[in-house]
């Protein structure tokens, strides 16, 4: 499995760029994509996302077992990071 949350760089022009995911990049590995909407029109990144809780998310129009999934997701990674 890929770590969504690990950093591709490349060479562009004599510089390096990070790839760093993204919220669409988060879902979609989730199998929540659909979901991508939402957070656009709020505006949400992944540092905001990260501080985002169930209330936030269902605030969002998430239903319930995909904010389950995402504060799963978060969770793990956040555990994986200490």
């Amino acid at each position: 499995m890929v770590e969504l949350w690990s950093v591709y760089s490349f060479p562009i022009r004599d510089k390096v760029v990070e790839d760093q995911p993204t919220v669409d990049s988060f879902l979609h590995s989730l199998g929540l994509e659909k979901y991508a909407i939402h957070f656009k029109a709020e505006e949400v990144d992944l540092y905001s996302l990260k501080q985002m809780g169930d209330n936030d998310l269902k605030e969002l129009g998430v239903p319930m077992g995909p904010r389950k999934k995402i504060l799963l997701a978060l969770a793990s990674r956040a555990r994986r990071q200490v």
